[in-house]
């Protein structure tokens, strides 16, 4: 039993199951194609991914808020598109980043005033500004190409390396660090953990629930638009329908990951872990020439797979702590037993003298 108890500890720490998988499918990728840890691979893995690891930590931090936020994909895009067209007009690189990331932190403050303060329901609102975000990006790309742009310093914000090491990367950390410092060590996180598990109880116990709600969904609209800014920088042009799918494969990362949909359970490190799977899913396929249409097939396949797994896992935890408790209650229960039987044997004793 006590060669259980450390495993069981390991395996209940939020997304550590999914980290195992994922060192799994990299060890397996690596064997079928050995470029797969190349370094400049690893590099373009890494910068590929790190706009979709950001968007699905926004999801995150909405569901574990109790909510959802389906606009993220195209509210990304059109933070890309822009973040382009600021550019191409002549603004200066800040004003460019500050246009797009602006542009998704906009998005998340109308969806959350709908969803926290007019109490609509936020898949409603977040499938409607999906739309919006997407007919949006399809207008500026007709009004002028979003391409071209030859601002110094914005293509190395993804292109670029210090000692080695993606810019983005070094952003996508900070952002990450930050993140878990804010869930894990302040009141607005253990706060945010409450109202996933029930509004209700929260709002009772004095927390202000559409002002967290509004912070979700604002942190994750911030989240899509720093995404997008980062698309833009990779890609050097932004076309219309960009992003759109981007939320499917978010919600899916998330999900695998091991963030509770129902609210109120999961991490950042959850969060990581399930974009970095989904993103890994995706190179090693690429790599090994499978055709990019199975990708949606096996993100489906990788939710499923990733939720049983998740399940089970939490199932031998919890029959392990019931084993630990029962047995714990049995020793402490011997004891007591102990002394009634001497007792017995002292009352008998006193009876025959």
């Amino acid at each position: 039993m006590k060669s259980s108890s450390p495993f069981a500890r390991i395996m209940s720490i939020p997304g550590m199951p999914m980290t195992l998988v994922l060192i799994l499918a990299v060890v397996v990728f690596q064997l079928l194609n050995p470029v797969f840890l190349n370094g400049s691979t690893v590099a373009n893995f890494l910068t590929n991914g790190i706009p979709i690891i950001l968007i699905t930590l926004g999801v995150a931090i909405v569901i574990i808020g109790g909510g959802i936020d389906l606009s993220v994909g195209t509210v990304a895009g059109l933070s890309a598109g822009t973040t382009m067209f600021a550019l191409v007009q002549g603004a200066p690189l800040a004003a460019g980043i500050a246009v797009g990331c602006g542009t998704g932190l906009l998005f998340g403050l109308v969806n959350g005033f709908l969803v926290a303060y007019l109490r609509i329901n936020d898949f409603i609102v977040t499938l409607a500004t999906l739309n919006v975000a997407a007919g949006l990006l399809v207008v500026l790309s007709q009004v002028r190409p979003l391409q071209g742009v030859t601002v110094p310093g914005f293509a190395e914000l993804t292109k670029g390396s210090v000692f080695g090491i993606p810019t983005s990367l070094y952003i996508a950390g900070a952002i990450f660090i930050i993140a878990q410092l804010l869930l894990a060590k302040t009141v607005i996180g253990r706060r945010l953990y409450a109202v996933g598990i029930s509004a209700q109880a929260s709002n009772v116990a004095g927390v202000s629930v559409p002002h967290l709600r509004l912070f979700t969904f604002a942190a994750s609209g911030l989240l899509a638009g720093v995404a997008g800014v980062l698309i833009a920088s990779r890609l050097g042009a932004v076309q219309a329908f960009l992003g759109i799918g981007y939320e499917f494969i978010a919600i899916a990362g998330a999900v695998i990951g091991g963030i509770t949909l129902a609210g109120g359970g999961g991490s950042v490190w959850a969060a990581l872990v399930g974009g970095l799977f989904l993103a890994t899913l995706q190179q090693g396929l690429r790599l090994n020439n499978v055709d990019p249409v199975y990708f949606s097939i096996v993100t489906a396949l990788a939710i499923v797979f990733g939720v049983v797994f998740e399940r089970q896992v939490r199932g031998v935890i919890l029959r392990s702590a019931l084993h630990r408790t029962a047995l714990f209650a049995s020793n402490r229960a011997k004891p007591a037993e102990q002394d009634t039987a001497i007792a017995t044997i002292e009352r008998s004793h006193d009876n025959g003298k």
